[in-house]
């Protein structure tokens, strides 16, 4: 089971990192762009010490947008359809 966001996300690696780098901002952004901002947060999330606990939340809560536990919305929705 998750913990609380509260819980979980103060030893987050992404705590204090610009949201910008994950989630997509108000404006288009080109392919590439978008790609390398997914890359880059991705990697961050890979060495995460809570990345399960936010995956979890993220899919619980069904999560529209950005990255959690290191996925997109996309690779989201796809594995809560298996």
């Amino acid at each position: 089971m998750a913990l609380l966001r509260a819980e979980w996300s103060d030893a987050a690696a992404c705590r204090g990192i610009e949201n910008l780098l994950f989630f997509s901002p108000d404006v288009l952004e080109s392919k590439e762009v978008r790609s390398r901002r997914e890359r880059q947060a991705k990697q961050l999330c890979a060495d995460c010490p809570v990345r399960e606990d936010c995956l979890s939340t993220a899919l619980a809560q069904r999560e529209s947008y950005g990255i959690w536990g290191g996925l997109t919305e996309i690779e989201r929705r796809a594995l809560l359809r298996r």
